[in-house]
Parts: structure tokens; sequence; C-alpha cells
């Protein structure tokens, strides 16, 4: 049958035309973004569990990012207390040559001198140690989030000279630890328990009993620093591991966020090749089906 008020030919290719644009809109931005789900009637089922997988990898990131500012935290406090540990040892080679009485008082005298210097240099590096700007030494703990609600508590011991733990305790986490497990403050005579004073007279080593003193308030000093800074490297290998472990799950968190929501090049350069053939098609068949209804005119001449 000839009819020209409707064409059903034309119309069906002008309607895949329109499907297939469609398509080829739905390939390219696919392509040129990258992602599958750039819309959310692109996977409606799927769009809140790709988001949510891209907010928990994002996260965990910033937790892990968390963990290695706060190794460098506390790698910074250990490299202050080496230096730290080095002047104590350097103060005990000259209490022990103080106490010989070979030297003449002049010579002691020049000893004491050192000693009270190293002391002082001791005060400086505790004073200007600093991580971005805040200051390191003074035993002030840290919390650390890294994602997910969990939290570490960074235990940070007092590293002053003259600081000590009122109470006696040096495990006292509520008092604060002192690096050099002193528990009582600096008086004259020293002793295992005292802290240290270089503002004085109380650390002087220019009397062979002083040198005594001093000899035996370094030593216990070491031996409490030598924990101190064992358990600063017991926290950054805890720290180190967790960040481990954090990052492979961010990796996993990533890989299946990517799975549910990246466009596949190859799938969709393929379905872009098809809907661009599909519309050269139909473009031409719309020609020709247009054309047809021209032979109309023929029956009318």
């Amino acid at each position: 049958m000839t009819i020209i008020n409707y064409n059903v030919a034309a119309q069906r290719a002008a309607t895949t035309m329109t499907r297939n644009d469609k398509v080829m809109n739905n390939a390219m931005s696919r392509l040129a973004t990258g992602l599958k789900l750039n819309q959310a009637e692109d996977g409606a089922a799927t769009i809140g569990v790709y988001s949510g997988l891209k907010v928990q990898g994002m996260s965990t990131r910033a937790g892990v990012d968390n963990l290695n500012n706060a190794i460098s935290y506390l790698r910074t406090v250990d490299d202050a207390g080496a230096a730290i540990e080095s002047l104590l040892m350097r103060m005990k080679e000259i209490a022990v040559e103080a106490q010989t009485g070979t030297l003449s008082q002049d010579q002691i005298d020049a000893l004491d001198v050192e000693y009270g210097m190293l002391g002082d240099q001791w005060d400086r590096i505790v004073a200007n140690t600093k991580w971005n700007g805040v200051q390191v030494m003074h035993g002030a703990n840290k919390s650390i989030g890294f994602g997910q609600g969990d939290v570490v508590e960074l235990q940070i011991d007092d590293w002053q000279s003259t600081a000590y733990n009122g109470d006696g305790n040096v495990d006292n986490d509520a008092v604060g630890k002192i690096a050099t497990g002193a528990t009582a403050i600096a008086a004259d005579g020293g002793g295992t328990t005292l802290a240290f004073d270089f503002s004085g007279t109380d650390q002087d080593i220019d009397a062979e009993g002083d040198a005594t003193n001093a000899m035996t308030q370094i030593d216990n000093a070491l031996i409490a620093i030598g924990k101190s800074r064992a358990e600063l490297g017991a926290q950054i290998n805890g720290l180190k591991a967790s960040a481990d472990s954090l990052v492979d799950l961010a990796d996993r968190y990533e890989s299946n966020a990517s799975a549910i929501g990246d466009t596949d090049y190859a799938a969709e350069s393929a379905r872009l090749a098809t809907a661009q053939i599909v519309s050269q098609a139909a473009t031409a068949m719309l020609a020709q089906a247009n054309a047809q209804k021209g032979t109309v005119l023929s029956l009318l001449q």
C-alpha cells in the first residue's frame, strides 16, 4: 500500500538514530572520563557501593599519611635522644677523668667547664627540637587517627634534663615518664634518682666526690634513656606495620571500586564503533525512506 501521511520506514530509522545517539553519547562519556558511573542512572544499584568504596579508600590513604607523619615525629624524638645519649657518654668520660688525683685543680676546673657546656647543649637540643613547629621533647603524648574511627596514642617521654617524676614512680603515665628515669629534683651531692640541673652548682664535678656522684647519676640516666629509645623504636615498628596493613586495605578498596565504576575501554570502544556504524546505516536508510515517498509524484503525473 502506497501512502504519504505516515512514513513508517523513515520513522523507524529516525527512532533508531535517536536511540543509537544515546548509546554513542554514553560510550563517549565513559571513554572521556574513564568512569562507567558518571550519573546515578548509569548504575542505580551500584552507585552507592561505588561511592562508599571510594570514600573508604580515600580515608584509609589519609590514615596512612597520618601514620607516616607519626613515624617521622617519633624519629625526630629518637634522633634528638641519640644526640643527648652521646652527650651523656662524653660527660661520663669527663667525670671519670675528673675523679683522678693526678690532675691539677685547674685541669679539673677545665673538665668541669666542658661538663657544664655539654649539659647546656642538652638543654638546647630539647628546646630546639621541633616537628612542624611543635616541641617534641617535653613529654606530650599525641593521638593519631588512622581511619575507621581508630586512634593510636604516641607515648613520648620528657627529655628535659631537669625533669623528674614527683611521685617516685617512673612508670606512672599519669605523671609522665621521664627519659632519664629521675624521680626527684636535682640537689647537691647527686644521686642515682635525681634529675640534672646545669643552671647552678648542683652538677659541678670539680671535686672528687662530685665526680663520683655524677658518674653514678649518668649511669642511671643512660640505662633509662636506652629504655626510652627502645620504646620509641617499638612504637615506630608498630606504626610501620599498621601503615603497611592500611596500604593493603586501601588497595583492596580502590581495586573493588575500580571494578565497579571504571570504564572498560575495550568494551566501550567496541560499543562506540558499533554505534557509529549503526548511526551511518540508519542515516542512509532514513534518506532512502524519504526518497521512496517521492515515487508517489510519478503516479500523479
